[in-house]
């Protein structure tokens, strides 16, 4: 009877659920190396396991099944913290895995001892701890479980060193095909409201749309706007929904966020996996019009109410629910579409002042470059079939309005949504790129947010992923010295050296590395690069005088805070 290790059985779990690809920094982990290299599981080693958790996500935004992360006990599972925290709140589904010191030396003292599980229940969606070796399998289906469904997240599987190393007769512990132990179909909504949410949105004089990461998780776009050209209604996207419709689609009213947005007069608003959060002003304010019946789509239904009140709660899944939608609209319609509404109009005209009044000013031939001509240049290079991720501050809220999202994914942020994540763009790159080796992959960030995880650029070099990483430097924490300036601060610890050279940095580790000083030299740089065949970095030179909108949001907070406490 042949006799089969720990380790062995989780790579037999992982090549069992069709994982292509798995992203590690070594260290007790080389069983399942061996399993997975043997599966075929490409295996991309790290340089820090924050930037694992990262690459993980990266991977699974774009493949849409769950990225896969491995690290180390203690100090690993440690610093994939803010990795994993990041994907929880953009609800994708890692698959994190870490060894943990031998239980039969637990509260020993044993190297790298250390507890998981308290510090991972609050940003995961589950997390267990397996001690015995006859478990895993059992441990390894429900964490595939847990994090695909439902509202997808994150997950963390800790496994005890006995337990990889220890071994077990095979056909005692069987792994069984995935649909045995999970299912893959979606919660559809409550019939009657469905109907209900269709005759109020045709009823509505200005009915709109407002999606959010849900939409993307959940692969509708292509229902959504099927669903919004039905009825001919504007639909704008929170951050976390750029891309689920085509931003140059006729019905794309824009981006939504904090002070600005085209759909703040809409009486029915439809909000399709959206979380009102501060972003989004928690749902009140002069986004919206004081009369405005919201109805909430959420396959979580706790996320339904939460922070502002609401005409109607549908739970279920994005995908499904729209695709009720539009077959109760096809009913209603009779085969036929609803035509063109003033409405329509003013939203497209206060989406088309949005855009002028946040790209305005922008000067092409200032020396330091202009980041808002520095994204320009960037985003009119790349076109329209090639993935952006976005990491940093005042860089990241220049360049997002300015990027023309044309496919679902094709707009990526780095940040963990509200978490403000920094430094994860370029790991989460080389997730992207794992996951499609055709489109070119670009990202955008700041100096300070680049050296958060810079080392990257190694892994990229070894595991040949050809990515292009345009650094706004400033050389300072731009949004944090802004801020320091807008309220009369001191500017301590916010300033960085002019001196470094990243392109240099970057030629070091075997990339393509160039300086930009000129504007008009951005394209072409950005060519060479491509051009290279190898990752790049290019250092643009930019002005650090030029603040954004978001850098003005905070000058009346204390009052507003203020006054919230005396209330």
């Amino acid at each position: 009877m042949a006799r089969v290790s720990g380790a062995t059985l989780v790579g037999k779990a992982l090549i069992n659920e069709g994982v292509k690809a798995a992203f590690t920094l070594c260290g007790g982990l080389s069983g399942i190396y061996d399993t997975c290299d043997n599966g075929g599981i490409e295996l991309i080693g790290m340089r820090h396991e924050q930037a694992v958790a990262n690459a993980a996500t990266g991977y699974a935004q774009v493949a849409g099944k769950p990225g896969v992360a491995m690290v180390t006990s203690g100090p690993g599972v440690i610093n994939m913290a803010s990795g994993m925290a990041a994907a929880m709140n953009t609800h994708t589904p890692v698959i994190g895995i870490c060894c943990h010191a031998l239980y039969c030396f637990e509260g020993m003292g044993v190297l790298q001892e250390f507890d998981s599980r308290d510090m991972y229940r609050p940003i995961t969606k589950w997390v267990g701890y397996c001690t015995s070796t006859r478990r895993i399998p059992d441990y390894m289906a429900k964490a595939f479980r847990y994090a695909d469904s439902g509202r997808k997240g994150p997950v963390l599987v800790d496994i005890a060193d006995d337990a990889l190393m220890l071994d077990v007769d095979e056909e005692q512990v069987p792994i069984i095909p995935p649909d045995s132990y999970r299912t893959t179909s979606r919660p559809y909504g409550e019939p009657e409201l469905v109907r209900q949410a269709t005759k109020w949105l045709m009823e509505a004089e200005r009915p709109a749309i407002l999606v959010g990461t849900g939409v993307l998780r959940a692969d509708a776009s292509e229902e959504l706007v099927k669903f919004a050209e039905l009825l001919n209604i504007p639909v704008c996207c929170a951050i976390g929904g750029k891309g689920a419709i085509p931003d140059d689609h006729p019905l794309c009213g824009g981006p939504i966020g904090y002070s600005f947005g085209s759909i703040a007069g809409a009486d029915v608003l439809l909000a399709i996996g959206v979380r009102f959060e501060d972003v989004l002003g928690f749902g009140k304010g002069d986004l919206y019009a004081p009369d405005v019946r919201v109805i909430s789509v959420d396959i979580e239904p706790t996320e339904i109410g939460r922070n502002r009140p609401i005409a109607m709660g549908i739970y279920g899944d994005a995908k499904a629910v729209l695709s009720q939608l539009i077959e109760s609209a096809n009913a209603s319609l009779g085969g036929g579409k609803r035509g063109e509404t003033e409405w329509l109009k003013t939203v497209r005209s206060i989406a088309q002042t949005v855009n002028e009044t946040l790209t305005s000013d922008m000067p092409s031939t200032k020396k330091p470059i202009d980041p808002r001509w520095l994204g320009k240049e960037v985003c009119d290079f790349l076109g329209t079939d090639s993935y952006i991720v976005m990491d940093g501050g005042d860089i990241n809220a220049q360049v997002t309005p300015l990027y023309n999202a044309s496919f679902p994914g094709s707009f990526l942020s780095a940040l963990g949504g509200s978490l403000g994540h920094l430094g994860g763009g370029i790991p989460f790159a080389i997730g992207v790129k794992t996951a499609d080796l055709d489109k070119k992959v670009l990202v955008i960030e700041g100096d300070g947010s680049f050296l958060l995880n810079g080392s990257e650029i190694d892994t990229a070099v070894r595991h040949n992923k050809q990515i292009v990483v345009v650094i706004s430097n400033d050389c300072q924490w731009g949004m944090v010295r802004h801020s320091q300036q807008l309220h009369e601060h001191k500017d301590l610890c916010s300033k960085l050296s002019e001196a470094v050279r990243y392109d240099k940095y970057a030629e070091s580790l075997g990339a393509y590395g160039e300086l930009v000083t000129e504007p008009d030299q951005i394209k072409p740089a950005l060519q060479r690069a491509f051009d290279s065949g190898l990752p790049a970095v290019l250092d643009v030179r930019t002005n650090p005088d030029v603040m954004c909108f978001a850098d003005y949001l905070g000058l009346d907070m204390k009052e507003q805070i203020q006054a919230l406490y005396e209330k």
